[in-house]
């Protein structure tokens, strides 16, 4: 989308003058720039200390997801984040019937670390005409959550969905999409490991499909093909108890349009950690699979 991109014609202005300031940088480097070079013609040596933080004075998404942090946010506690940016927006609807999209996932901005992505729930943006895309910056107001349940599903014991309800979610500027993690694919088998990465964007590499990535493999509209063998003796449904093999999943494009044979190794896989009784990767397109 178009975001605030500089200034023009600014009013009674930065360091006392009056001359309009233009410019095609992002609307905080230009604060911070202009900042800087006016404390010593003001006399105020202290001003550089007092520069605009980039990301916003709030919170981060790694401060309040993490459960072993003692930032942690408690279940339905109202959270204030500030700079999360958004790395993906869902708009494929795979299942046809307008129920399936509409998902955005925001990250820490500049952050790969652990519990640093989080999807947002029926967001109200500001301003409200405003439709985000990859890379703009948001402020969110809203609910952290932890949910056991979606609909008739229930997750297995002790596992949960993340997200953060309902926010009040404000532009702030435009800037990139973090690059993606590198993660190991058996950390998506275990919930507790999986977690760290639920909502951020990762990559695995040399993953083994277990099934035929196409359109034989589509139930319902969607893909489900798992990239790791089930455990021995491990128990299938929604309820049952990790470990669980990720799936690989079309919640963001079409990958089925690939037609990737049965075991099949993958150099790399890219895409976003969700989760839905088990733990899936979205890759954002089909050029996020390397064959």
């Amino acid at each position: 989308m178009g975001g605030l991109t500089g200034l023009a014609s600014a009013p009674p202005a930065f360091c006392g003058k009056r001359e309009p300031v233009v410019s095609r940088k992002p609307l905080f480097l230009l604060v911070s720039l202009v900042l800087a070079s006016c404390g010593e013609e003001e006399g105020d040596v202290g001003i550089r200390n007092r520069q605009p933080i980039p990301q916003g004075p709030d919170r981060r998404i790694r401060e309040v997801a993490n459960p072993t942090s003692p930032t942690g946010a408690k279940n339905d506690e109202q959270v204030a984040i500030s700079g999360a940016v958004v790395v993906a927006v869902d708009a494929f609807d795979e299942t046809e019937n307008g129920r399936s999209r509409g998902t955005i996932w925001v990250q820490d901005m500049g952050s790969t670390e652990p519990y640093s992505g989080i999807s947002l729930f029926a967001p109200t943006f500001v301003p409200g005409n405003l439709k985000v895309g990859v890379g703009d910056v948001l402020d969110l107001r809203g609910s952290f959550v932890r949910v056991s349940a979606i609909g008739t599903a229930s997750f297995a014991p002790g596992s949960s969905l993340s997200q953060i309800a309902q926010p009040i979610a404000t532009f702030r500027y435009e800037y990139q999409a973090p690059e993606p993690r590198e993660i190991d694919i058996n950390d998506l088998a275990s919930f507790e490991k999986g977690q760290q990465w639920n909502g951020m964007l990762v990559r695995v590499r040399n993953v083994t499909v277990q099934d035929i990535v196409g359109a034989r493999s589509v139930r319902n509209g969607r893909l489900g093909v798992e990239l790791l063998p089930p455990a021995p003796g491990a128990e299938n449904g929604c309820e049952a108890p990790f470990p669980k093999p990720p799936t690989l999943v079309n919640s963001l494009a079409n990958v089925q349009a690939l037609e990737i044979p049965r075991n099949t190794v993958l150099k790399s896989v890219t895409g976003i950690v969700a989760f839905f009784c088990n733990y899936q990767l979205a890759p954002r397109s089909a050029s996020d699979i390397e064959l």
